[in-house]
Parts: C-alpha cells; structure tokens; sequence
C-alpha cells in the first residue's frame, strides 16, 4: 500500500465518521436510543484510532497530508471546547460557536503554513462537527412561567 493510498484509507474513516456523528446520531435520539453508552464506544472507538494513527504516522512521514489532518482533529477539538467555554461565559452568541471554532482551526492552520484550499475548508467543517457531537448537547432550557411560553420576543 503506498503512502497516498494510506492517506485516502485514513480519510475515507474519518469521513464515515463524520457521516455517522452528523446523521445518524441526532437521529437514534430523536427515537430514544440511549446514546451515553453509544458515545463512550465511540469514545473508545477514537481513543483507538488516535492510537492506530500513532503507530503508522512512522510509515507515512512523508505524507504531507497526515500531519495536516492529525492537527485539523487536534485543534478542531480544542476550537470547540474554547468557543464553549467562550458561550458558557457569554463571550459569544449560541450561533456564533460553530464560526469561532471554525476560526480556531484555521488561524492555527495559517500559523503552521498550511494553505486553507477548498479540500482543507470540508475536512475542518467534518472535525469541528464530530467534535461538536463528541462534545454533547446540553438541554435547552425550560421556560418558567406560561408568559414566557407564549411571550413575544422583544424588540428593539
């Protein structure tokens, strides 16, 4: 197997993945399925390929596409985890995260010279996705009262 057919083999994994987090998931829990125990499979499951990854980052050194896709997953979970902490603390709106994270992963990407091309652009938007499933949904909040049930939003 040579180095570039290597470099597919491991994209098309993280590209089912990715498929399997964005469609399948928010599925299975709309019909009820216990997806605490599905994640940490999943958990494990990416604990094991982060450790596969390891062992054959050796034989394809080479590739200049491994160490870019190893450091898109890295910083894309990081960018993730930041741009929550940064709604949590209300630096940032609800639908701001998904672009912050997106952000994050670029700028490091830049400070690395890697060129950002149209490929690059699909697997950050995958990586910060499955980082965002991995990541969990917190429940929205329950209104209070039968006022803010039925109230109008406010304007300015």
């Amino acid at each position: 197997m040579s180095n570039g057919q290597i470099l597919f083999l491991i994209l098309g994994i993280i590209a089912v993945v990715i498929i399997a987090l964005a469609v399948v998931l928010p599925e299975l829990k709309k019909r009820g399925v216990n997806l605490d125990a599905i994640l940490t499979q999943t958990q494990k499951a990416v604990e094991t390929a982060t450790t596969a990854m390891t062992l054959i980052k050796p034989f394809v050194a080479d590739v200049k596409g491994v160490d870019v896709v190893d450091k898109i997953l890295t910083t894309a979970a990081a960018g993730v985890g930041n741009a929550e902490q940064l709604y949590k603390i209300g630096e940032l709106k609800g639908d701001e995260r998904n672009k912050a994270a997106k952000q994050y992963v670029y700028d490091s990407l830049k400070l690395t010279g890697v060129e950002v091309t149209s490929d690059i652009e699909r697997l950050v938007t995958g990586a910060v996705e499955a980082s965002v499933n991995a990541l969990g949904h917190a429940p929205a909040p329950e209104p209070t009262s039968t006022a803010e049930i039925g109230a109008a939003p406010a304007t300015i």
